[in-house]
């Protein structure tokens, strides 16, 4: 397996089948209630934003991470907290490790940028998720009500070093 960058300029649609594809047969596979390509591009482009791919060795793409600063807004304080809005494994590659390498790829590459702590949120239901993040790593950081248009929404982080004094 090869994780490596996105290039913007031509794996947009890569990028799109994958995460439609991972997502068709799930709650969440009407994307736009929960996700933007062109705002991810802007981050990427902006460098607010990492995406990262998962080639298999007959060159597919098989899957795909991005995590973008939690808020820039907030001076330093945005700029050294990631979250992580999407991560995408098509149904073949699911369950062989494509996820976790994907997680600790874009840890490290967050690392290198500065970035201290990294989270997500999911659906307080979805069990198989939370529990991916769990073997990761990942600690409950809370649950906020209603959340979703669908429901409330688990927060899970991870340190991923120490903020700068």
């Amino acid at each position: 397996m090869i994780i490596s960058p996105i290039d913007v300029n031509k794996d947009i649609p890569l990028v799109e089948r994958v995460v439609r594809e991972a997502f068709a047969s799930t709650p969440d596979s009407d994307l736009s209630d929960w996700f933007s390509f062109s705002e991810m591009v802007g981050s990427i482009k902006r460098s607010q934003g990492i995406c990262l791919k998962a080639t298999d060795e007959n060159g597919e793409v098989v899957g795909i991470i991005h995590a973008q600063q939690e808020n820039p807004v907030y001076g330093r304080e945005g700029t050294e907290k990631w979250v992580i809005t999407n991560i995408a494994v098509v149904s073949p590659a699911s369950g062989k490790g494509v996820g976790s390498q994907l997680l600790e790829a874009i840890e490290a590459e967050i690392k290198k940028r500065g970035g201290v702590k990294l989270f997500v949120h999911t659906n307080v239901g979805d069990n198989r998720v939370i529990r991916f993040y769990y073997k990761n790593g990942y600690k409950n950081a809370g649950t906020i009500l209603d959340y979703y248009y669908a429901g409330s929404a688990v927060f899970l982080l991870k340190s991923l070093g120490k903020t700068r004094d």
